[in-house]
């Protein structure tokens, strides 16, 4: 008895999380691939097709340009301090398809490129610094205190997506595509489903991710949520009205939480506020 009544008093809890109101970001139109720092207070956009970089200050709104060329918005990460931001610029090169490696400082006072143009991939996580998750097709790359591991939580996945570690760096939160949401332990033993589908899974805090849920017809979306789920319950609630078809979403630790719609349109707000 004593179990379930700590359960009942978990769900109630959680249903009844403060949230704010979503806020819309005063982005230019079009803007897309939102991704946060790890504390929260700044945000990376870029437009549909990854072309720029762009840093938005969240306490005052202010917009800085880091890098205007093609490829520069596609899957930037923050170093371990959220001061420096890397990123890959990409440029045909005898008629094949490179990309180089860049750092920019995230108040835009200084961009340097650090690798040429090449057909190598890099991991930019690795530049980063501390711990992380990085999704490779078949199997998981997780770096913790240093040491490096290849993981694969489910025996017959038939790939990896999202591959991120919680906040504490105990959990492993990925999405296999056929599949659903899964969070893990660190070194990817005891895989527990989440959700049964979900795209753009992000950490929230240690204890709740939040992710994209869509569903179409096979040609169009006929409905896209954000969706909260707290991993030790299961339960689930969604964050968007019915009217909002978000596209895109982004976390923090602190409960900050950007989405955008299928519009190009950004917004925010926090799961911890009123």
């Amino acid at each position: 008895m004593k179990k379930y009544t700590i359960l009942a008093a978990m769900a109630i809890a959680f249903s009844a999380v403060a949230q704010s109101e979503p806020v819309q970001l005063a982005v230019p139109a079009g803007s897309h691939h939102p991704v946060l720092s790890p504390d929260g207070s700044t945000l990376l956009f870029s437009t549909d097709n990854h072309t720029g970089l762009s840093a938005m200050n969240l306490a005052d709104g202010s917009v800085r340009m880091l890098d205007s060329e093609a490829g520069a918005g596609f899957q930037p990460i923050f170093s371990l301090d959220g001061k420096k931001v890397y990123y890959r610029s990409a440029a045909v090169t005898d008629g094949l398809m490179t990309r180089d490696v860049r750092a920019a400082a995230v108040d835009g006072s200084s961009a340097e490129r650090i690798a040429a143009h090449s057909r190598e991939d890099v991991d930019l996580a690795a530049l980063a610094g501390g711990d992380y998750a990085l999704a490779q097709y078949r199997s998981i790359k997780v770096v913790r205190n240093g040491a490096e591991s290849t993981v694969s939580p489910l025996a017959d996945s038939h790939s990896y997506l999202w591959a991120s570690l919680s906040p504490d760096g105990k959990r492993l939160l990925f999405t296999e595509p056929f599949e659903g949401v899964f969070v893990a332990d660190a070194d990817g033993s005891n895989p527990h489903k989440v959700l049964a589908k979900g795209d753009f899974p992000a950490w929230a805090s240690n204890n709740a991710i939040v992710a994209v849920v869509t569903h179409d017809d096979g040609y169009v979306v006929l409905d896209s949520s954000l969706v909260l789920v707290n991993i030790a319950t299961g339960i689930s609630r969604t964050l968007t009205s019915d009217d909002v078809k978000v596209g895109e979403a982004t976390a923090s630790a602190n409960g900050t939480v950007v989405f955008t719609d299928l519009a190009g349109q950004m917004f925010i707000f926090n799961l911890n506020e009123q």
